[in-house]
């Protein structure tokens, strides 16, 4: 699997669902989150959400060869840390209205689905990723 690819298509999926306002770059094998400065209240209410990020070229080999469980479990994490960002953000229990869906990301037919709530019926999903766009030029 190639840890570039899956960031790139991550970000492009991930900016595609987040709220207007926010942003999702894949710089340097992470995902970098951010927000339009001055418009939400943020963590500590002052107007600042500053920055966050997910590791995915260094969690993706984190342990061991990057097969689809690691591709699975970075996606997940990747989807888990930019709610956490944009709930913080906005005060808001983001992509729900009352608490938070679960993330999740799993396998089907060749396809990396990703998303928030029920997998069979999500709150917010992102247009599937194909694995083969993951695989490395041979």
């Amino acid at each position: 699997m190639d840890a570039d690819a899956l960031t790139a298509l991550l970000a492009g999926r991930l900016a595609a669902i987040v709220p207007a306002g926010f942003h999702v770059q894949a710089r340097d094998g992470m995902l970098w989150y951010s927000a339009d400065q001055g418009r939400f209240p943020g963590q500590q209410g002052d107007y600042r959400t500053g920055q966050a990020g997910t590791y995915v070229r260094d969690n993706l080999g984190a342990h061991g060869d990057a097969n689809a469980d690691a591709v699975t479990r970075v996606a997940a994490r990747a989807l888990d840390e930019l709610q956490d960002y944009v709930s913080e953000a906005t005060h808001d229990p983001w992509p729900g209205t009352h608490a938070q869906p679960r993330p999740y990301a799993r396998i089907r037919d060749a396809l990396l689905h990703l998303g928030y709530g029920d997998p069979d019926a999500p709150v917010l999903a992102c247009a599937p990723i194909p694995l083969a766009a993951l695989n490395r030029p041979g």
